[in-house]
């Protein structure tokens, strides 16, 4: 009989190391390898949350984010990326990262240059990912705020639905606040606050598919002004 109780025991302790084991895994592989993520809101279509041809304008597609990425390599221009909000730790956007550490981002026109660390020239991006309802249409919304000098370790990020995102534009607030066009360093994502790199969209199972990340390699030089 205690033989038979001890190799019970001992089966309830493999098992419960197992529990413990993949447990552990799971918490691993979520907090720093990759996640799933909830997309909601319009403000990334067409490139993300589009179901059945519709911009969803609450939660539409569900995402893989990849969150080993940056653990050996820094955030690119085009990579579209899940942080945390600078103004609320508790809220996540996800947004396309358009400005680079110690880069100045210009609005003109509702188009966006770029001029980059140790250059006398911008770059205007040719955003071609973007539909005919916000191409040429990205505009600003404070006077003093069509030019952005980007802190290190800090990006500038943008939704791909320009006319409907909240974004480094805003300082990441729904109601345009005059809080942000007196503290305009709030328009920045700190790096500390991205969390990863979107992957795969896995639902619906129509809309499957890796998502693509931009790499402008064909953006126009223009002489700076």
């Amino acid at each position: 009989m205690k033989e038979k109780n001890r190799k019970i025991l001992l089966w309830i302790l493999d098992l419960a190391i197992n529990v413990a084991i993949i447990f552990g895994l799971v918490i691993i592989i979520q907090t720093w390898i990759v996640a799933p993520f909830d997309v909601s809101g319009a403000s990334m279509c067409d490139t993300l949350n589009v179901v059945k041809g519709q911009c969803q304008g609450e939660y539409g597609e569900k995402i893989i984010i990849n969150e080993a990425v940056f653990i050996t390599s820094d955030p690119e221009r085009g990579d579209i990326v899940v942080f945390k909000s600078p103004n609320d730790e508790d809220k996540y956007f996800i947004k396309r990262i358009i400005g680079l550490p110690g880069e100045k981002v210009e609005i003109i026109d509702g188009e966006v240059y770029i001029q980059k660390v140790g250059s006398d020239k911008i770059e205007k991006l040719l955003e071609n990912y973007l539909n005919e309802e916000n191409k040429g249409k990205t505009k600003t919304y404070f006077s003093n705020m069509s030019v952005f000098e980007v802190p290190e370790n800090h990006y500038f990020v943008l939704g791909d639905n320009r006319r409907a995102s909240t974004d480094s534009r805003s300082c990441f607030e729904g109601n345009i606040s005059i809080d942000c066009e007196q503290n305009p360093d709030k328009a920045y994502v700190p790096l500390k606050n991205i969390r990863g790199k979107t992957w795969i969209v896995w639902w619906p199972i129509q809309n499957a598919r890796i998502i693509h990340h931009e790499n402008y390699n064909n953006s126009e030089s223009l002489e700076e002004k």
